[in-house]
């Protein structure tokens, strides 16, 4: 089938082709809209490798025993501790009396105040650390149930007139090709990351309703950059804190989806040549049909005259007509291949440049 179309595209007369082109008037519209759409998710393994350390800061945060002294009267004072005493005897002007058995009498004692916190710079950080994390995941599973896919579709509107002849031809061409691709993962990878989606989600509220959390709620957060205290360098909790502390700031995405649109105008001049070219090849081939039969016909019917006219002369021997006729198609057929030999070798460039031009145009016809 195709080789016999190209035999046609060779055949096409170049003469009428430049006649019709320039008696044509055409509108060539062609566009390619581009969608794009993805879903951004790479943050979940980072996150969900860190909530453990995280966790075990949160269930046992460091403390430290604060330490306030002042020294009271006497009467107020409800516990007498050594740094009590060890301070009297430091300052005796403290003493108001002693009695006969010795027995010491202080007018004031200094008075210690312990008390444990967990108000830290360590224990700020992960706090922080807590509420950043929160603001960031909240942002993020708005989009969990988001598709991601890939959306092209190319359309071409072709409009063409020509008065050529006696004929008055018109064309509308329109071609339209669609491509969807679905980027989304695989059902196993899908339902791994709800799983993780779901896990985060669950312990970040734990987290917030922590009583870590609740205790820090008046603390003042800290900011970057993070202090590279002994324990946040050395302890392996509070290391893993620093790295997701680190993946969030560098973490660059307002939101995990992001949307692409485009319009791109696909008409130029060749391809509006191209069409040309299909436009006057559907009409050639139209008429390819009527133009052999008309060919062939006229074609025999002189042949049959001549066969007629010469046979029906009784002079003639049937066998010298015979031979007259196969000597005349041998030296016809002679002058044929010779004739047809000195033409290709002068029109091969002008043929191979010529079908180049016609694949092109199969193509778009496809």
């Amino acid at each position: 089938m195709t080789e016999g179309l190209l035999d046609l595209v060779n055949n096409v007369p170049t003469d009428d082709l430049d006649l019709f082109s320039s008696k044509t008037k055409s509108i060539l519209t062609a566009k390619k809209y581009v969608e794009k759409v993805s879903v951004d998710f790479s943050w979940v393994d980072e996150i969900y490798e860190s909530i453990p350390y995280i966790d075990n800061i949160i269930r046992n945060p460091r403390r430290f025993i604060t330490q306030e002294e002042d020294v009271i009267r006497i009467e107020k004072v409800k516990k007498v501790s050594e740094e009590s005493i060890k301070h009297l005897a430091q300052h005796t002007s403290l003493i108001q009396k002693v009695d006969q058995d010795g027995t010491v009498k202080p007018l004031k004692l200094l008075n210690v105040f312990k008390e444990e916190t967990i108000d830290l710079y360590e224990n700020r950080f992960i706090y922080s650390l807590v509420n950043n994390l929160n603001v960031f995941i909240q942002g993020q599973l708005i989009y969990k149930d988001e598709e991601s896919f890939n959306k092209e579709v190319k359309t071409v509107n072709y409009e063409a007139q020509t008065k050529f002849e006696k004929e008055d031809i018109t064309i509308k061409l329109l071609i339209r090709s669609a491509n969807y691709e679905n980027l989304t993962i695989s059902n196993e990878k899908a339902k791994d990351l709800k799983e993780k989606l779901n896990y985060i989600a669950d312990i970040l509220d734990d987290f917030m309703s922590s009583v870590f959390m609740k205790t820090m709620r008046n603390a003042t957060p800290v900011r970057s950059p993070i202090r590279k205290t002994n324990i946040i360098l050395k302890d392996v909790n509070f290391i893993y804190a620093l790295k997701l502390w680190e993946f969030l700031e560098g973490f660059q995405v307002e939101t995990p989806l992001k949307k692409y649109k485009e319009t791109i105008d696909l008409a130029n001049n060749k391809l509006d040549s191209n069409y040309a070219l299909t436009y006057y090849l559907n009409y050639y081939f139209l008429n390819d049909r009527d133009r052999n039969e008309t060919d062939e016909t006229s074609k025999h019917a002189g042949l049959k005259k001549i066969i007629f006219d010469t046979a029906k002369d009784f002079d003639n021997d049937e066998i010298e007509l015979r031979k007259l006729l196969n000597n005349e198609l041998k030296l016809a057929a002679k002058y044929k291949q010779d004739q047809i030999k000195g033409i290709s070798i002068s029109f091969k460039d002008f043929i191979d440049n010529h079908r180049n031009k016609m694949k092109e145009a199969l193509f778009i016809l496809k």
